[in-house]
């Protein structure tokens, strides 16, 4: 709710009785609580980052200029252009109406598996908002994959999600049966401990799309894995052990005992995780995954988890604005060329 809805609301219930005043009495402290001055703690986190470079024309010659009379928060000027800024400028925070301190909840509850619309309620926040802060946390999170890698011994293997809408085999009709075009292919990669996941285009994996292992598996010692034609030229390439585990000699056994448990964990609670969202776009499955990776890498508490996003956000420059979300994404998507294009 702005501004703008709170005083219709106020014109509204005017004149009606005890009832009306308490609504709106109620629903401004909602939103003067969610609409407060920053904290000591959040102007402390705030200052606490030095720009590298400037938000306008990228030079790195900054210099401090004082502090924002009303909140505390440093200011810098560029020497080159000499536009005034923030630590903020640039980033998913810039320009914001509500404290950092709201996005934990709503990290806390996205981590929890928890789909935007129940978390946007629990926050009290529109749909709209849940949907613009997702796609924030997408672009804070667009190259948390890059450069990962393992060692010592992997597990691989690749998990399927359908397409949004099924495509039909020629002239019955019916949907295609098996690893088809209608299946998302989803390479997978984890030492036990932390994962790695890539979207690699539809249905049965090739060689051409197990190529993609070979950004993580580059040094590994042992690589774990179900006999997949397609990876036995990618890991003779790269010159590592490859232990090859048949899936059918563990079918019926408990899951604690199948040597491809630790991928086979990965999987459960990453369809889990997607079923929670069943209504996401395939053309963004690859930021669901980073997003994923992201909840099952990084260590701690949900809590300390939305603190160790948050830094980054602050640290990251990508400015999102409400209006031109739609069309940054996609230039976003156009720049990085995914490699899955569904729907």
């Amino acid at each position: 709710m702005n501004k703008k809805q709170l005083k219709s609301l106020e014109g509204e219930f005017s004149g009606t009785g005890k009832t009306g005043p308490l609504l709106v009495s109620t629903i401004s402290e909602w939103y003067d609580a969610k609409h407060r001055d920053p904290s000591k703690e959040e102007i402390a986190l705030i200052n606490s980052v030095t720009p590298e470079a400037c938000p306008y024309c990228g030079s790195p010659r900054l210099s401090k200029d004082g502090f924002q009379k009303k909140t505390g928060i440093r200011v810098y000027r560029c020497r080159a252009c000499g536009r005034k800024f923030g630590p903020l400028t640039g980033t998913v925070f810039d320009s914001r109406k509500i404290p950092i301190s709201e996005w934990v909840e709503f990290l806390v509850h996205l981590f929890e598996f928890h789909s935007v619309a129940t978390s946007a309620e629990d926050n009290r926040n529109a749909d709209s908002t849940g949907r613009y802060w997702l796609n924030k946390v997408f672009l804070v999170l667009g190259d948390y994959q890059e450069g990962a890698s393992f060692s010592d011994a992997v597990w691989i293997d690749e998990a399927y999600v359908p397409v949004w809408k099924s495509e039909k085999a020629k002239g019955g009709g019916k949907d295609l049966r098996g690893l088809s075009r209608n299946q998302c292919c989803i390479m997978t990669a984890t030492d036990g401990r932390k994962c790695w996941l890539k979207v690699s285009g539809f249905g049965k994996p090739s060689e051409k799309k197990a190529a993609a292992y070979s950004d993580v598996l580059s040094g590994v010692r042992e690589v774990i894995h179900d006999g997949e034609k397609a990876h036995g030229a990618v890991l003779e390439r790269l010159g590592c052990r490859s232990v090859v585990i048949d899936p059918r000699a563990w079918k019926g056994k408990p899951d604690k005992c199948n040597p491809m448990e630790p991928v086979n964990e990965v999987h459960r609670y990453l369809k889990g995780f997607l079923r929670c969202h069943r209504g996401y776009s395939r053309r963004n499955l690859q930021d669901w995954l980073n997003l994923f990776c992201f909840i099952w890498n990084e260590g701690g508490t949900k809590a300390q988890k939305a603190q160790k996003f948050i830094e980054k956000a602050i640290k990251t420059r990508a400015l999102l604005r409400f209006r031109g979300q739609k069309d940054a994404m996609a230039a976003r998507k156009q720049r990085t060329k995914p490699s899955l294009t569904c729907n």
